[in-house]
């Protein structure tokens, strides 16, 4: 029995280190990542702290008086194996985090330390695999690409690379035995290649490329705070999507006329219980105070099985992207989840430009839900004493088909509209937009978007109500004729893409 006892403890310090290592690594990021991205180390901890894996794991050292290393190697070996036999990529790639923290474990509970990868002079990094672990204890200035044989463009070291303009080619399989320690390597993202050990004439071709493009950067970030205007004189205001401070800084720098969507959920993700109307103002002025005189599109809430928060149990669903997320789920938690947020940002409209902006409207009944909820709030902050001279405008994200297709239904009490085209390619093309084997459908919606949203447009302008575009289709270069054409009134991208973004529109006619 003292052995049983001896090694549940052994486990569960292991869980405790872990999490404490990988809050360590989490904050090697901190101020290179945005909360979106640090979530992927909040995912970890989550995976750790799993309530199922931990009681297989301790049932199964009770059960074959096992040690506790062996249990929790089968334990968390069964989940990856049933995540690789799935047929979503994105799935599929979570099966490597498991066996890293897995690895993670087991070696906290042998007492034994990971090896150790350092750098010390500017290097790619080319391995069979490479963990966010690994990414996060090396000093990230100095990797100037990665290369891997195993993953995806889900793939978490892909996803953070490419927040840390790390030059990544994910997934080259065999082709990584061609590498060889010492190689000179050009990484070409662009065109998805690895040049090894290029001729002088090759290097020098680059060399070159590289010069123009961070000239063209230059020139591009040198007018970004101006507006963008094309020649015929339409304007299109170019705003930023944001999750952070971080965002919020580059965003002022990278010339963003205001904030087109703040997507507020980073306020649940940095707590472990529900935050309170106090905490929620406080973060919130603190991103937009940097863009003190901006105007500032705030999304509620957009949570759901597929985004979830380690404090808020709700049941798993088969398909989330169409099920009880967003204001649906709002509205069941509403004293925890909506009510603080909705009186934090109508206390901060004193202060500064603030607009709502609604996901996942399906409905007329959906959008005055909401509506009544902050008429609601707002007279209750009056009540109170609160100083608000009126209530803010009060937009819904048009991504669900049954929107995008009737206007006249909402135009007349929706104060704005911004066009959420990741969940509306999805809807449109009955294609999971986290599957990669699906990129092909998503890739054609885009005709039938742009159809959609000149016809949503030519209503809404009538009615005097303002468009924008928020999703991926906003930072396509190829659309901004169409955008000028049928007269949007913003797009919204990440901000270090506004200055290529306000070039394109100022070279179109």
């Amino acid at each position: 029995m003292s052995s049983i006892i001896h090694e549940e403890q052994a486990f569960e310090k292991a869980v405790s280190l872990a999490q404490q290592k990988i809050n360590i690594l989490r904050n090697e990021f901190s101020s290179s990542l945005s909360q979106e991205e640090l979530g992927i180390y909040d995912a970890h901890i989550e995976i750790i702290n799993d309530p199922e894996l931990k009681e297989k794991t301790l049932i199964l050292i009770r059960t074959k008086i096992c040690n506790a290393d062996y249990a929790l190697s089968e334990v968390f070996n069964e989940f990856a194996l049933l995540l690789e036999e799935l047929d979503d990529p994105y799935l599929k790639e979570r099966s490597q985090d498991i066996r890293m923290l897995s690895r993670m474990l087991i070696l906290f509970i042998q007492g034994k330390e990971d090896q150790d990868i350092s750098l010390n002079t500017p290097s790619i990094l080319a391995a069979e695999y490479l963990t966010t672990n690994q990414l996060a204890e090396l000093d990230h200035k100095l990797i100037k690409g990665i290369i891997t044989a195993k993953g995806g463009v889900t793939d978490h070291v892909a996803i953070l690379s490419k927040a840390l303009n790390i030059p990544t080619l994910i997934g080259v399989g065999k082709k990584l035995k061609y590498i060889s320690n010492q190689d000179l390597i050009i990484i070409d993202s662009q065109k998805s290649l690895a040049i090894i050990n290029p001729n002088p004439q090759t290097i020098e071709d680059y060399k070159k490329q590289k010069e123009i493009l961070k000239n063209e950067l230059d020139y591009q970030i040198r007018f970004s705070n101006e507006k963008a205007i094309s020649k015929s004189g339409k304007h299109i205001a170019v705003h930023a999507n944001i999750g952070s401070i971080e965002d919020s800084k580059m965003a002022k720098s990278f010339g963003a006329d205001g904030i087109g969507l703040l997507r507020s959920e980073l306020c649940f993700l940095e707590t472990k219980s529900f935050p309170n109307e106090e905490d929620q103002y406080k973060k919130y002025k603190e991103i937009i105070s940097l863009l003190p005189d901006a105007e500032h599109t705030i999304r509620l809430v957009d949570f759901g099985t597929d985004k979830k928060l380690s404090y808020l149990k709700i049941f798993q669903e088969e398909n989330p992207a169409m099920g009880l997320r967003a204001l649906r789920l709002g509205f069941k938690y509403y004293n925890e989840l909506l009510r603080p947020q909705i009186r934090a940002l109508l206390r901060l409209s004193e202060l500064y430009n603030i607009k709502l902006l609604c996901p996942m409207i399906a409905t007329p009944d959906d959008f005055n839900q909401i509506k009544n909820a902050i008429q609601k709030e707002f007279k209750k902050l009056l009540s109170e004493g609160f100083k608000l001279k009126k209530i803010i405008p009060i937009g819904i994200m048009v991504e669900v088909p049954n929107v995008a297709f009737r206007p006249e239904l909402f135009v007349n009490s929706v104060d704005f509209f911004s066009f959420g085209t990741n969940d509306l390619a999805q809807f449109l093309m009955a294609a999971d937009r986290t599957n990669d084997n699906l990129i092909n459908y998503l890739d054609q919606a885009e005709e039938s978007m742009l159809l959609l949203i000149e016809s949503f447009t030519k209503i809404a302008h009538q009615y005097g109500k303002k468009v924008s575009i928020c999703g991926e289709l906003a930072s396509k270069e190829s659309c901004v004729p169409a955008f000028l054409k049928m007269g949007i009134d913003a797009l919204s991208v990440p901000p270090a893409l506004i200055p290529n973004l306000k070039s394109s529109i100022r070279k179109s006619i």
